[in-house]
């Protein structure tokens, strides 16, 4: 009798944090900036806690409730705040802007919590790619390499399986909040980021290519003898590097652009350096990934 309740217990507990995980926020019609435009900072309630998770925001002033708005989802660098895609480059932020001149909504979640973020955060299961950095100091870009990586800075508290979980869950919920609200294109969602945010982008990219009409992650050289490229035949994919920006990366980004045009998964995923901006380093790298999406918005 008592192991036929403790079997009980616990499957009431599963459909319990089932049920929390399962539900999806829904945008608050009573909150002053539903539906306001321009550069913003939200919050919601994440599901099953009552935790306020941010997230950062832009929308264009051409947009109004009958307009049907492209959707691009940002993941950031590891341990930054949903602020820190809007901030580059530091001296000419870029982002908005170019949402406001190119015509389409984006916003940039928190990834649940910072700690969360760090390299092999974001519940990426695929360790970043062991590179020779040529100009001395032994390989790079294996610091907290799969699941290992905890973020958030010395004497942070250590991210648990639970916080790498809604860590993913986190960008789910940002885009259907935002589709919801701001009734965007459902054929136009796209999904980008950076660095350990780049390797978000592969692995949610991979788990769900049905909620993306394409994506575009950069700096985010993952280890792919396991990763499961054939999910994303049907995802356009745009690798984009910065070539004064941690080589390695440049290079792990050209050897697996190769790669996937001989194994037939891709037409074109690589830019070389010369066919981007005069621009340098990261400048160029955010600019041309904002450009070259909106002309594959423009064309969808």
């Amino acid at each position: 009798m008592n192991r036929l309740w403790t079997a009980i217990a616990c499957a009431a507990v599963l459909l319990i944090v089932s049920a929390a995980v399962g539900q999806s926020p829904q945008p608050n019609a009573a909150d002053p900036k539903y539906q306001s435009k321009g550069e913003q900072d939200r919050a919601y309630t994440f599901p099953g806690t009552d935790e306020s998770i941010p997230y950062h925001i832009y929308v264009p002033a051409k947009w109004d409730k009958t307009t049907r708005l492209p959707l691009v989802i940002l993941t950031h660098g590891a341990n930054q705040p949903s602020t820190a895609p809007f901030q580059r480059p530091m001296t000419n932020p870029t982002l908005a802007k170019t949402a406001e001149q190119r015509g389409y909504i984006v916003a940039a979640v928190t990834g649940y919590h910072a700690n969360a973020t760090g390299v092999g955060g974001w519940n990426v299961p695929y360790p970043m790619i062991q590179v020779q950095n040529n100009r001395g100091g032994g390989a790079q870009g294996g610091q907290g390499a799969g699941r290992g990586g905890r973020g958030g800075g010395a004497g942070a508290t250590p991210a648990t399986a639970q916080d790498f979980q809604r860590a993913e869950m986190d960008v789910l919920n940002v885009a259907d909040l935002m589709a919801k609200e701001y009734n965007v294109d459902p054929s136009r969602i796209y999904l980008m980021g950076n660095s350990s945010g780049g390797s978000a982008v592969w692995n949610i990219a991979a788990k769900y290519p049905e909620r993306w009409t394409a994506i575009s992650p950069s700096a985010a050289p993952l280890d792919d003898a396991n990763f499961p490229y054939d999910k994303l035949k049907t995802v356009p994919v745009l690798v984009v590097h910065g070539d004064m920006i941690r080589p390695w990366c440049l290079m792990q980004a050209r050897r697996w652009s190769i790669t996937q045009r001989r194994r037939a998964l891709m037409q074109r995923g690589y830019l070389s350096p010369a066919a981007l901006t005069p621009m340098r380093g990261r400048s160029r790298r955010f600019l041309t990934r904002h450009s070259t999406f909106s002309t594959h918005i423009k064309q969808s």
